[in-house]
């Protein structure tokens, strides 16, 4: 069996927001990188060479070989991330505040009507969904520390509190649809991205 290629960084970055994101545009990865264009599409010419990623209709979509490639490559590029003791502690408080998003999500989903039954949240009641956004906002403030901490080792961690902070501004002007749309750039999309990208940056597997 061929071993997966270790990628350059730049390259990296960008296989590992087409999988983060399963489908995206050239414009989007230019977005999410900082990088021109042409780059990116230089970038994308190597990765499919690779048959690492596939580009259909304007599309770049990830191939079966790009998590392989992402793990060895994450091995070799975060090392000094996996042994620094600081951002290991910040990791366990992590799961706690992970757990407590989950419950959070459901909350917005369903309501509890008591005695173990829930229903459809409908979204009338406008206190009960005012409550489930004020702790989703304090969720988000506990993961500053250890984003922080992922920054000090890579600059691009740095995305997320900006892309946080954009829908939490859309969702507190009446967009409630950012806390949990599946097509937009929502608070439940971002914080699965962001657990999906900690959980491959450490070596870790999905627990829940």
């Amino acid at each position: 069996m061929t071993a997966a290629p270790t990628l350059p960084k730049a390259e990296y970055d960008v296989l590992n927001i087409v999988a983060l994101k399963k489908m995206v545009t050239v414009p989007d990865l230019a977005e999410a990188t900082g990088r021109p264009e042409d780059a990116i599409t230089e970038m994308l010419s190597e990765l499919t060479g690779r048959e690492l990623v596939a580009v259909a209709g304007g599309a770049v979509l990830p191939t079966d070989g790009a998590e392989p490639a992402l793990r060895a490559s994450a091995d070799e590029h975060y090392a000094g991330v996996r042994s620094d003791p600081a951002v290991a502690d910040l990791v366990d408080r992590f799961e706690t505040v992970n757990a407590q998003f989950l419950v959070t999500m459901s909350s917005w989903q369903q309501i509890d009507t008591g005695g173990g039954h829930k229903v459809a949240n409908d979204h009338t009641d406008a206190a009960y969904d005012e409550k489930v956004i004020g702790r989703l906002e304090k969720l988000i403030r506990r993961l500053t520390p250890l984003l922080d901490a992922l920054t000090g080792h890579d600059p691009r961690f740095a995305g997320y509190p900006g892309r946080f902070a954009t829908a939490m501004d859309a969702i507190d002007a009446g967009g409630h649809e950012l806390v949990s749309s599946p097509t937009r750039d929502s608070v439940h999309n971002i914080w699965f991205e962001f657990h999906e990208d900690l959980l491959r940056t450490l070596g870790r597997e999905r627990t829940e």
